[in-house]
C-alpha cells in the first residue's frame, strides 16, 4: 500500500475516535478523547508545539491510520494507530516504515521511539522487523487499568 500523510483534521480526528479494536486491543480505542483532546490543542498551540499530527490515507478519501511525531532534541517520538479492520493483514511493516520515512524528511532525527504495550506481540514483532530494539520496561495506567509497556528505539 502506498501512503500519504496530510495534517490530521479534525473531522479525522473525530472518526479515530470511534474506531473500536477487538480483544485484546481494545486499550487502544480512543473514544475517551484522548487523541481528539490531543489534536485540539495541538491547533491551538500550532505553529510553537513540537508535536504533529497526521492522518495517513492510502488514497485521496482513504483514511487508514494515524500517526503522531514527537520531536525530543534530535530523537522523534512515533505513536501510530492502524484503522482496525486493517490490523493483523500484514499491512503493519510498511504502515510503520511509511511513518519512519515520512519522519526523516520532515524532522531529520538521529533515532527513533516508541512505547508499546507488553501483552501486544503482534505489534512488538512488527517494530523488531522494522529495526527497533526493545529497551526498558515500565508501568503506565490507561483507561483500562495499569499495564506494562516497553520503549523501543532504533537508529534513523
Amino acid at each position: 500500500m502506498k501512503y500519504s500523510f496530510q495534517p490530521l483534521r479534525l473531522r479525522e480526528a473525530l472518526t479515530v475516535a470511534q474506531w473500536h479494536y477487538p480483544a485484546p486491543y481494545e486499550m487502544y480505542d480512543l473514544a475517551r478523547g484522548p487523541l481528539l483532546t490531543s489534536v485540539v490543542m495541538h491547533h491551538l498551540q500550532a505553529p510553537f508545539g513540537r508535536m504533529g499530527f497526521y492522518g495517513v490515507h492510502a488514497s485521496i478519501e482513504e483514511l487508514v491510520g494515524v500517526f503522531s511525531f514527537q520531536v525530543i532534541q534530535h530523537t522523534v517520538e512515533l505513536g501510530l494507530g492502524l484503522r482496525p479492520d486493517l490490523t493483523g493483514q500484514h499491512h503493519g511493516l510498511g504502515f510503520v516504515a511509511a511513518g519512519m520515512e515520512f519522519a526523516r524528511a520532515k524532522y531529520a532525527p538521529h533515532q527513533f521511539r516508541l512505547d508499546v504495550a507488553v501483552f501486544n506481540q503482534r505489534a512488538i514483532q512488527v517494530y523488531l522487523r522494522a529495526g527497533f530494539t526493545p529497551g526498558s520496561r515500565f508501568m503506565r495506567y490507561t483507561r483500562l487499568g495499569l499495564h506494562e509497556f516497553m520503549e523501543m528505539t532504533r537508529p534513523a
